[in-house]
């Protein structure tokens, strides 16, 4: 039986997951790449923050995935703003790591007690429980879904434009 307290951070998950596609659906690659007209990173670096912090939560409910170190090596905090001509994931594909990070962290927190969630564990943020990291990156994303619809209404702005 699930614990109340996963099934709670599943469905944050899971509404975070549908609030970003209803944001970023539609958008393409080249969007993603878009700068703003001061310095600061594009939806491209913005989401793939978002996925990187989605790999650290996997790591803190002990699931692996494939895309790691692809994602941490361009998207981690401290990592160099994203410019159109630099190395970028396809923002296709970010969308796809971001579904299979939710799926994953579904199928992992399904059958956890509450005493699981309440081991501690150690990343780049600290000792802390594995729930106090999960609950930590659901803040940290939701302060960055909102810097999403900035970069989506600069693309369509720009749709009209051309």
């Amino acid at each position: 039986m699930t614990s109340v307290r996963a099934t709670k951070i599943i469905e944050e998950y899971g509404f975070h997951n549908m609030l970003i596609h209803s944001i970023v659906d539609g958008l393409t690659h080249e969007e993603s790449l878009m700068q703003l007209p001061f310095e600061t990173n594009c939806l491209n670096w913005v989401f793939g923050h978002i996925v990187t912090n989605r790999s650290h939560g996997l790591e803190a409910a002990q699931v692996r995935h494939q895309w790691q170190e692809e994602v941490r090596s361009l998207y981690h905090t401290g990592t160099p703003p994203i410019k159109p001509q630099d190395q970028a994931i396809q923002f296709e594909t970010l969308v796809d790591y971001l579904d299979e990070s939710a799926a994953l962290l579904k199928g992992a927190l399904e059958d956890v007690s509450d005493e699981w969630l309440e081991d501690r564990f150690t990343n780049y943020r600290g000792e802390k429980t594995r729930e106090a990291h999960l609950k930590g990156f659901l803040w940290h994303e939701a302060y960055h879904i909102g810097q999403l619809e900035i970069f989506k209404d600069m693309a369509l702005a720009h749709r009209k434009q051309i």
